[in-house]
């Protein structure tokens, strides 16, 4: 059958979570046996994948919003073009939870799913521990809190490495102290062991990234669903992570960084509330998979293979969109 596929055209071209997983949405139709036109108005299905103030929804046409979000409170602007759907999906239980609190019921759980380029690798130590943070610069991902928790931790020793995967450009600082907050540098220019990378990465040299590197850190304060984390641990990466937002929680494990929520610090466009990850928890967390790193790689190469399996595309597409397509077929 046809499934038009609503996202704004920027979205086609872009390798940030919307595009990546549009992408995947499409292609897996098409692996499924089905079409996946662009805003094609005779198709009897549109899902309509972006924020709900960009749908592009047509008359007669049955419509299904898809869309996750990383507060408890929806945008206002969203809410006429939620109740014209006829169905509401999201892409994890917390999101499912978010919409069901503003009054929206979800009649679908979508998560997202892991490409088989994201290939598990075991990880060993060789005398030097490379932590890795993706996200910059969203202030959202919370950057600026490893940088500050990597030099509390490892100061300027060489057998412990950060590198900041930034996006075009990167906003973390280094500080006088931890009160008065004065910028005295880049991380870079001041410590030889915190290296920035703002460069624009293909799909081989993203997945290099990863398998270069031992831990990530990701004490985001919110996600819809959220991939870098979910690709770290599919290459069996030991993974620091906020479990309250993550759908993919069972497998953070002993790794997994408590939070509380708290009013959010950006209310525009992240109203409501919003996860603090617990900073002396990061610290303990960073410190003991320093010192106990061969026992956590062996923990997360040995749950990558169930990861893959449990988030491939095609099932969880399939699963999705199985009443779909006994309804429309």
């Amino acid at each position: 059958m046809q499934i038009s596929i609503s996202t704004p055209v920027v979205n086609l071209k872009s390798k940030n979570g919307y595009g990546y997983a549009t992408k995947n949405i499409a292609e897996s139709l098409n692996r499924l046996g089905h079409t996946t036109p662009f805003q094609f108005a005779k198709a009897p299905v549109q899902l309509n994948f972006s924020q709900p103030e960009f749908y592009k929804m047509h008359k007669n046409q049955y419509q299904i919003s898809y869309t996750p979000w990383e507060s408890t409170v929806i945008p206002e602007i969203w809410k006429e073009n939620l109740n014209h759907c006829d169905e509401i999906w999201t892409t994890s239980d917390w999101c499912a939870n978010v919409f069901e609190d503003n009054g929206f019921k979800v009649d679908m759980v979508y998560p997202h799913g892991i490409d088989p380029m994201w290939i598990p690798k075991k990880r060993e130590d060789d005398g030097v521990i490379r932590f890795l943070h993706l996200g910059e610069p969203a202030p959202r991902k919370a950057g600026q809190t490893v940088v500050d928790a990597f030099i509390y931790l490892f100061g300027h020793d060489p057998q412990y490495q950060l590198t900041i995967k930034a996006h075009n450009h990167n906003t973390t600082r280094i500080f006088n102290n931890f009160i008065d907050r004065n910028i005295i540098g880049l991380p870079d220019q001041l410590y030889k062991n915190i290296t920035i990378n703002t460069d624009v990465l293909d799909d081989e040299e993203l997945v290099k990234l990863y398998h270069d590197h031992d831990v990530l850190v990701y004490p985001s304060y919110g996600e819809g669903f959220g991939f870098i984390p979910l690709q770290a641990l599919a290459t069996g990466m030991p993974t620091i992570c906020v479990g309250s937002w993550a759908h993919y929680k069972n497998y953070l494990g002993p790794l997994e960084l408590k939070s509380e929520m708290i009013d959010s610090p950006w209310p525009f466009p992240h109203s409501g509330k919003v996860f603090e990850p617990d900073y002396q928890h990061l610290l303990e967390l960073m410190r003991d998979v320093a010192i106990n790193f061969k026992a956590y790689s062996g923990y997360y190469f040995s749950q990558s293979t169930k990861i893959h399996e449990e988030y491939n595309w095609d099932q969880l597409t399939n699963n999705a969109f199985k009443d779909i397509f006994k309804k429309f077929s």
